[in-house]
């Protein structure tokens, strides 16, 4: 793909620039958790499968990222930031796209879909999980763009105030999981234990999207505010 060969191409910039093309290409991965799950909604498992194997390129692609970042990411960086705090914001990152890809797995090699009827509500969440993501993309570049002058208390609270938003979506998809939770207990008796045990872990992974976004914000504030 033509994200896989710019890879080699970022390393003139600065290690914000690397970490915007990582953020980019975990959200991309994530982003493509909507088509999946409405293939498999659908029953249309050669199409979720083909899905699926876009997820894991997509992985595949972040993780090239990821190793590029931590190879390359100079020990004496010119600003007062640690570089404990970027490696963590390149975990955090990085967990966002292995969820998705988790989650896709899983699915897929059950072929496990949700009850019809929660079937809204499912790609509902998926699409604030996503948004969590899409905003955490804009902190990374507000933190980059940022990082060409001195952090102040201006650009701070610009950061700060997408930080929050982040926030936000974090929450809502919080409370969209804990109601959809208590409509799949409704379906127990119609499905298989096993099913129902998978169903509540792919909720919870959906979510874990979210957290890791939630988590990546913060470790960019900290680097923003340092």
């Amino acid at each position: 793909m033509a994200m896989g060969s710019s890879i080699s191409d970022v390393f003139s910039s600065s290690p914000f620039t690397l970490l915007e093309e990582h953020v980019r290409a975990c959200a991309k991965c994530v982003g493509e958790l909507e088509g999946y799950f409405i293939a498999a909604q659908e029953g249309d498992w050669a199409l979720a499968a083909e899905r699926q194997a876009e997820i894991a390129q997509l992985e595949s692609i972040a993780d090239d990222f990821k190793r590029q970042v931590r190879r390359n990411l100079p020990r004496g960086l010119w600003m007062s930031v640690s570089r404990a705090d970027l490696l963590e914001l390149v975990r955090m990152q990085d967990k966002m796209a292995n969820n998705a890809k988790d989650v896709a797995g899983l699915s897929l090699g059950r072929e496990l879909a949700f009850p019809k009827k929660l079937e809204k509500s499912v790609i509902k969440y998926i699409q604030t999980v996503v948004e969590s993501v899409n905003v955490m993309v804009e902190v990374v570049e507000a933190t980059r763009d940022l990082s060409r002058g001195a952090f102040g208390t201006r650009q701070a609270k610009t950061i700060m105030a997408k930080v929050t938003g982040v926030e936000k979506h974090e929450q809502v998809s919080d409370e969209m999981q804990s109601k959809l939770r208590a409509k799949l207990r409704l379906y127990e008796d119609k499905i298989s234990p096993i099913d129902a045990m998978f169903l509540y872990q792919l909720l919870s992974g959906i979510g874990e999207i979210a957290n890791s976004a939630e988590k990546a914000a913060h470790r960019a504030q900290i680097i923003a505010n340092s």
